[in-house]
């Protein structure tokens, strides 16, 4: 857990937004990325180079504002293969926002230090409902959660042959997370307000 604070705001001494990483059947997976989730991921030993698959629960800032300074920071440490991102519709919105914002320094570094290009790199794709991503021994599946005002925003469930772990996601009460946990040998569940 790289990062556990409900809400987009920090204070002295508050632990940072939502972000987690995930390994698991051999694959690697960070889950949100809230501001912090660089410096969480590095302090933890984990290159950010390495990265290949991010999926964000929902869209609000606090679960994806530093997703592209991730990604661009994991650029400028060596990432030259592909990234794959899940997340709610809309987040390409967002991925082609930032790379605009940032054109001028991507397309400078290309140049001076020879990157790749780093939108080229990344791609988005939509989350649904049910198993939406196999790879490996690993089987993701989400379903809708309630979290008003939001529509889509979701629980995560990770199944390898021998292990299950679930992402709650920020919800409200819903009685179907309940059997889409069962038997989890881990439930990662946001408990915030009463």
């Amino acid at each position: 857990l790289l990062g556990t604070k409900g809400g987009p705001a920090i204070r002295p001494g508050s632990t940072m937004p939502t972000s987690s990483y995930l390994s698991m059947g051999g694959e690697s997976i960070v889950v949100d990325c809230g501001l912090g989730v660089s410096c969480g991921l590095t302090d933890a030993g984990i290159r950010l180079e390495t990265l290949n698959r991010i999926i964000i629960t929902h869209l609000h800032s606090d679960h994806y504002l530093e997703l592209g300074p991730l990604l661009h920071t994991a650029w400028t440490a060596g990432l030259k293969s592909q990234v794959e991102i899940w997340g709610p519709s809309g987040l390409d919105h967002y991925w082609a926002a930032f790379l605009e914002s940032m054109r001028a320094d991507i397309e400078l570094r290309i140049e001076d230090e020879g990157r790749p290009d780093l939108s080229k790199l990344v791609t988005v794709k939509t989350i649904t409902e049910g198993e939406f991503l196999v790879t490996g021994n690993l089987r993701v599946s989400a379903i809708r959660n309630v979290h008003p005002p939001l529509d889509e925003t979701y629980a995560l469930s990770f199944r390898t042959n021998d292990r299950h772990v679930v992402f709650s996601g920020d919800t409200a009460h819903f009685p179907e997370l309940a059997e889409f946990s069962r038997e989890a040998d881990l439930l990662v569940h946001e408990a915030m307000l009463e």
